[in-house]
Formats: C-alpha cells, structure tokens, sequence
C-alpha cells in the first residue's frame, strides 16, 4: 500500500500540473494537506490486512527547492506480523489476528528541480524516515531509512510524462533482517482549466530478502478548488503480495 504518511507522494505532481511548471518561478509558499485512505490485501499472508490511515503533512517550496514533513495516524486489522506500507508487505509467519493503532513513522524530504531543457527538468531527492511508528505493534519496521532518487519530468504542454529511480537505504531493525533495495516509477498525467488526471506506476524491491516486492498502479484526480484549495482524489491495485489488493484515499491541500 502507498505509505500513509506520503500517500500523496506518488501523484503529487499531479497537483502541481494545476499550477505551473517547475521552470515557472512562484512566490515561495507554504501548503498543508490532510485526508483519510484506506486499502486492504493479504501480503503474502493467508488473512487480509485493512489499513486505515489520517495523513497530515506540510511542505514549504521556494521557487525550484522545497522540503516537506509528514506524519500520520494509522489502525491496522489483520495478522500482528504484517507491516503494510514501508514495510514492503514484509511479515513474520504465524501472527495473531489484532487491531492495533498509533502514530505512523515521521517522513522529512527534500528536493530541488534543475532545468536541463526548455520544457525538461530534473528533480534531486533525499529522505529520511524517522521511526515513530510502534514496532511492537508492527506498525513500522523501527528502522531510520534514507533514500536518494532522482526523477525525470517533461512536458508536451497539457500532457506531461515522468520517471523516477532510486535507491532506498534501510536501518536496522530488531524484528526484521532489512537490506536496502532499489525503486523505480514513472507516470503521465493530462491537466486542462482546473482539472488534473494522473496515472501512476510505482515498484519497490520487497524490504527483506524473503518479502514481496511493491509493485502498484495509481490513479488520480486533482481538482483546483480556488488558488489556495486543492481537491484530490486517488485509488490503486496491486500486481505483487508487497502491495493490496485495492486501495484509496482522498486528501484536501491547503496553499498559502
């Protein structure tokens, strides 16, 4: 499933397709979001996981540089030892059915976009996942991860394309044998007057060598409400046990 904390992550260039291009200089801005998005799959496991999760994040971008937080509350139903999400679907056998709640783990990013031509630009990327989530509860892996990713954005004017690749480099974790793994994605999204679709594609090497790797599509809409509200929409499948089976969400961005 998507990482609750940054479910938006993967369609957020959705959302900026409303505005303008990276190459565009915009006053510096701050923007915060909220939403609720929820997916259930098995994850190699023989019963269901049912994630809920309240994602709360805020981002400050100043003209090609930006850095954002996010953080989110989550309630998990389904086997003990599956960790959905960043967990990559990872899970010890023979856990007990439970329902368990908390604070997610804290995500901090940063980036900055670099125009190689006059409608091309690349995006350079670091983050860092801070363990908040409990692991006893097997909401996160209690693992500090890092990943640095650079991603590929061109546009053909109202249709634009990206890709994106990268490499995640995962902590140390007393319940699992973490290894860092690669990650790779890309998406092509269509924006007319206020309205933006997107479709996504994300893959992700499973966390341990014996988990499942992530492998998702995700579709979008993002709505421009008025020019500090953005409305936004999104549900995805899973193709391997390290994603669910479906999944969705809806998230409100707030800009000022």
């Amino acid at each position: 499933m998507k990482n609750p904390a940054t479910a938006a992550s993967a369609i957020a260039l959705a959302a900026t397709m409303l505005i303008a291009t990276p190459a565009q200089a915009e006053d510096p801005y701050i923007q915060i979001n909220t939403g609720i998005d929820y997916s259930s799959g098995d994850y190699g496991d023989v019963e269901d996981t049912d994630y809920l999760s309240v994602p709360v994040g805020i981002k400050y971008q100043a003209d090609r540089f930006y850095v954002k937080a996010a953080i989110s509350y989550v309630h998990a139903e389904g086997p003990s030892g599956v960790i959905p999400g960043e967990g990559g679907g990872t899970s010890t056998p023979g856990g007990a059915t439970t329902s368990r709640s908390g604070l997610g783990d804290l995500w901090l990013t940063a980036g900055y976009s670099l125009p190689i031509a006059e409608t091309t630009w690349f995006d350079f990327v670091g983050k860092a996942k801070l363990p908040t989530a409990s692991e006893s509860k097997f909401l996160g892996t209690g693992s500090t991860d890092f990943t640095a990713q650079g991603e590929l954005l061109h546009s053909f004017g109202d249709v634009s394309i990206a890709a994106y690749g990268g490499r995640r480099f995962n902590g140390k974790s007393d319940i699992l044998a973490l290894r860092d793994v690669w990650l790779a994605g890309g998406g092509i999204y269509f924006g007319a007057n206020d309205l933006t679709i997107g479709l996504d594609y994300d893959w992700r090497e499973g966390a341990t060598l014996t988990s499942p790797d992530v492998s998702e599509a995700t579709a979008s809409l993002t709505y421009k409400l008025n020019e500090k509200l953005r409305l936004q929409g999104y549900g995805y499948t899973g193709f391997a046990d390290g994603s669910p089976d479906l999944g969705g969400g809806v998230q409100l961005l707030f800009r000022f």
